[in-house]
């Protein structure tokens, strides 16, 4: 792992650990030639080219070859799929509604800890809320189209919970916050104004290197178990509420975190996450099915290509 900052990990923790996993990974993926195919395309002063480099052409054919190879033919199946979802979502008279977006990003939001941790992953990929709102329409109404004539009984949703109970069991947790320094000196320093009654927050801020939990005092929020480094972790886990580490050497550099809380691993009843087996069942089955059935309205579309496309 590089020394970025840990913190990048916790990010992906929390991801990978969403029921928006499938669709953050299809979106992200996708932004890697989503800003510079077509707009060039279409705007060009010349039928032919799109820029003249000390007197010669490339030409749009040349363009959209390098756009191909470089991610650009997910964008445009991600742009048909679209197009064909909206059409098949005003077909059936299905919609999505501003709050409902609202209330799938209120539920990604939780999964990060805070509106901060959000925006700083999200700046990560070169996203806003507001660009994320957008490619997360198509996704809402297919999943909205699936689920339209689906009855979920309680049967099924137990015998998924049970197949899946671990999952659902609420694991040991700290809520952490840190500082990372480059060199054993410059911790011994941090330590020393500790100990003088310095504010831990206050010199997170202002000497930790690491730049996504800085500005938030170092904060690192919700951690389980096997998230954070493994010396790190040791000792953390062994504290209680209110109480610091000494300086510890990871393979970032040299931390010293401090246990603002703690909860301990708790077995759940099916009544008590009823509501979230069921969405983690519906997204199941989205994304067990989305595949053949975005083919099947593949299959009955008119769809022309007006350029040749690499397979």
């Amino acid at each position: 792992m590089t020394v970025e900052n840990q913190s990048q990990e916790i990010h992906k923790e929390h991801t990978f650990s969403s029921k928006w996993f499938w669709i953050l990974g299809i979106i992200i993926g996708l932004l890697i030639a989503s800003n510079i195919i077509i707009y060039l395309w279409f705007n060009s002063p010349s039928r032919s080219a799109i820029v003249s480099v000390n007197g010669e052409i490339i030409r749009k054919d040349e363009f959209i070859e390098a756009v191909m190879d470089q991610g650009g033919k997910n964008v445009l199946d991600w742009l048909i799929e679209s197009k064909l979802i909206a059409q098949k979502a005003k077909e059936e008279g299905i919609s999505i509604s501003d709050e409902e977006i609202e209330s799938r990003i209120s539920q990604l939001r939780d999964t990060f800890g805070s509106q901060e941790k959000f925006t700083s992953f999200l700046s990560l990929y070169g996203l806003t809320e507001e660009s994320l709102k957008k490619q997360l329409v198509p996704r809402l109404l297919a999943e909205k189209i699936m689920m339209k004539d689906r009855t979920i009984t309680d049967k099924e949703l137990l015998d998924y919970f049970n197949k899946n109970k671990s999952s659902f069991d609420e694991k040991e947790q700290v809520k952490v916050r840190h500082i990372l320094v480059k060199t054993l000196e410059e911790a011994q320093q941090i330590e020393e104004e500790l100990k003088k009654g310095t504010d831990f927050g206050k010199l997170a801020q202002e000497r930790s290197i690491d730049t996504a939990t800085n500005t938030q005092g170092g904060d690192l929020g919700w951690v389980a178990r096997g998230v954070l480094d493994p010396a790190l972790e040791k000792v953390v886990f062994s504290l209680n509420a209110g109480e610091r580490t000494s300086i510890i050497k990871t393979s970032f550099g040299y931390e010293i975190a401090e246990v603002l809380d703690k909860k301990s691993a708790k077995s759940v009843t099916f009544e008590e996450v009823k509501d979230k087996v069921r969405e983690r069942y519906i997204e199941d089955i989205v994304q067990n099915e989305y595949s053949n059935w975005i083919q099947e309205l593949k299959s009955s579309a008119d769809i022309v290509y007006y350029v040749d496309i690499k397979k």
